[in-house]
């Protein structure tokens, strides 16, 4: 019994870390954090529509035709990032193997090069395409709105960025 009166603060100090502990297992365990919500297609394809509405002032018509090429567009370069994907594949799994040539190398390496040159061919028409459906004075806005986009390919980031004035 004495030794808990000569040591009450050592108690006191025990007793709250027990707590801040039970505290820290409660927070971690049962009440996680929400994850992010993550955007389905249809969000995505709505909010794109929404913000070339906004950005460009595309028309109702003109909406539709951005749409259609839009769909157009992810269907061919569907199959296209596979091809890269593949061949990328194809040419790193020539570091399992064992003495390899310099020109198997370059051979896989040119294949890389022309599958990007196909996905960089069909995007740049694609913008092409778009800055056919809008008017002379749309089209220096479709201009910065591309170039957001390039932007964002160029640096690798995905998802709708920044909007306009912030950063």
């Amino acid at each position: 019994m004495s030794y808990l009166k000569n040591h009450k603060l050592l108690l006191l100090v025990i007793s709250v870390l027990l707590l801040a502990n039970f505290g820290l297992l409660y927070f971690f365990v049962f009440n996680r954090p929400h994850r992010p919500h993550r955007m389905t297609d249809a969000e995505i394809k709505k909010m794109a529509l929404q913000r070339v509405k906004n950005e460009v002032g595309l028309d109702d018509q003109q909406l539709a035709l951005y749409d259609s090429l839009r769909t157009g567009q992810f269907k061919n370069m569907k199959p296209l990032f596979e091809e890269l994907a593949k061949s990328k594949e194809e040419f790193f799994k020539l570091l399992y193997q064992q003495d390899v040539s310099d020109s198997v190398i370059s051979q896989y390496a040119e294949m890389i090069g022309e599958k990007q040159e196909a996905i960089d061919m069909t995007t740049y028409r694609y913008f092409q395409s778009l800055k056919q459906i809008c008017t002379p004075e749309q089209q220096a806005k479709m201009d910065s709105f591309i170039q957001q986009i390039v932007k964002r390919i160029v640096s690798g980031r995905r998802g709708p960025g920044p909007e306009k004035g912030k950063k």
